[in-house]
């Protein structure tokens, strides 16, 4: 069974019982721990929707371990849940159960079948007629339509003395009891047996806090490695967040050089000069040196936020880049020297690219401080941007006038005359 609460929560400010989301979960949580058998997982509508539809569980990750048989799948799934308690970071860690469904489970004695000229098939229609029911017609009331079904009375199948006392006529027209012939138990089973791609598999879910996805999946499959002996056919998988972040990052993988390939191109097309479009390229390390400091100072980790954060970067510190190389070839073209025309061009730059880096700060800053809803996306792409302006603006202002005579000697040659 699975049970899904929701609980509107009133203003941070109004609590009085703890002072963020997580202390109120692990009060809730240890609240709850006194009733047996239920595996808890703190959420978020959206987040639990989403996280579904990536592995089938309401879980951030899906650890999925495949195999043939289920008890070895039980055993072993309970190795790898004890194994991923251990870990630093990972919440919520539960099994999902397998076993508990309680099931009756009648086998037939095929010598005593035989002795009074019975098959299985005649065991089996009793037990899905007498007992499951068999449909005998329908009753029409308007447009709605019920089906009749016609089973034994509750009396004579409420228990396992009960069902095996019920008569089975033989083709002689013997009566015999059904507990005669077969043995009937019941036994505890699985639910439902779940398959991915056509693998038995059991999953256990987990929760990330207080570190990044990446570290704790390393951590994930170095235990599962040291502590837990899989045999031979069975195999682990890691689903979930992790794995839609790794098809994200592989992209970016991809994005992230074609971007700045493309702007190496548009800024040769501009300029006319290799040596000027790799002097504007420079700005892009020393932007992003600011945006893995402030990542650093601020306790957080690369993700796909802070990576979409370090490509909006690199737009912004290439533009500031671009305003100073044309500043100073524009003085060169009127016919200033070169050293001259850096130390002009640099100065008139100053103001506008203050003004700029300032501004989009300033407007970052509501994200950068941002602690409610959303802030896990926002706060490490407004780190990243915030902290790259700061050492793309500083080093621009000082680092391209520097440099540029030597990346520029063709174009100031071309400029002069």
């Amino acid at each position: 069974n699975n049970i899904e609460i929701y609980i509107g929560l009133k203003p941070v400010s109004e609590w009085s019982s703890a002072s963020n989301r997580y202390e109120l979960q692990e009060k809730m949580e240890r609240s709850l721990e006194e009733f047996p058998g239920l595996l808890l997982n703190f959420s978020q509508p959206i987040a639990t929707r989403v996280d579904e539809l990536l592995s089938g569980v309401k879980a951030q990750l899906a650890i999925k371990l495949f195999g043939p048989e289920l008890d070895v799948l039980a055993t072993k799934g309970q190795e790898i849940e004890a194994a991923i308690k251990s870990i630093d970071g990972a919440r919520d860690v539960a099994l999902e159960q397998i076993a508990g469904e309680a099931q009756l489970v009648v086998k037939p004695n095929r010598q005593k079948l035989s002795r009074f000229g019975l098959s299985v098939v005649d065991i089996m229609e009793v037990v899905r007629d007498g007992i499951g029911g068999v449909e005998a017609g329908q009753i029409i009331n308007g447009n709605e339509r019920y089906d009749i079904y016609v089973r034994i009375e509750e009396e004579y199948r409420r228990n396992k003395e009960a069902i095996s006392d019920i008569r089975i006529q033989s083709p002689t027209g013997a009566w015999v009891r059904l507990g005669d012939v077969a043995t009937v138990s019941f036994e505890s089973g699985p639910p439902q047996v779940r398959r991915d791609d056509v693998q038995r598999r059991v999953v256990i879910q987990a929760n990330v806090q207080n570190r990044d996805m990446g570290s704790v999946v390393a951590d994930i499959r170095k235990v599962i490695a040291e502590k837990v002996d899989l045999p031979s056919g069975y195999s682990v998988a890691i689903g979930g967040q992790f794995e839609s972040q790794q098809r994200a990052q592989n992209r970016l993988a991809i994005v992230v050089p074609l971007s700045l390939a493309l702007i190496a191109l548009l800024l040769y097309f501009a300029f006319g000069s290799v040596g000027q479009a790799m002097l504007i390229l420079v700005n892009v390390p020393l932007a992003v040196i600011g945006g893995v400091f402030s990542l650093y100072i601020s306790d957080q980790y690369l993700s796909v936020p802070s990576s979409v954060g370090f490509i909006t970067l690199f737009g912004v510190a290439v533009l500031n880049g671009v305003v100073m190389v044309e500043s100073i070839n524009q003085r060169i073209k009127d016919g200033l020297e070169a050293s001259k025309a850096v130390f002009e061009g640099a100065t008139s730059r100053l103001r506008p690219v203050l003004m700029t880096a300032i501004t989009s700060a300033l407007g970052l800053i509501p994200m950068l401080m941002s602690n409610g809803v959303g802030a896990e996306i926002q706060r490490p792409l407004a780190s990243v941007i915030v902290g790259g302006l700061v050492t793309a603006t500083l080093l621009t202002l000082f680092v391209l006038p520097v440099l540029y005579s030597w990346f520029s000697r063709k174009k100031i040659k071309e400029l002069s005359r």
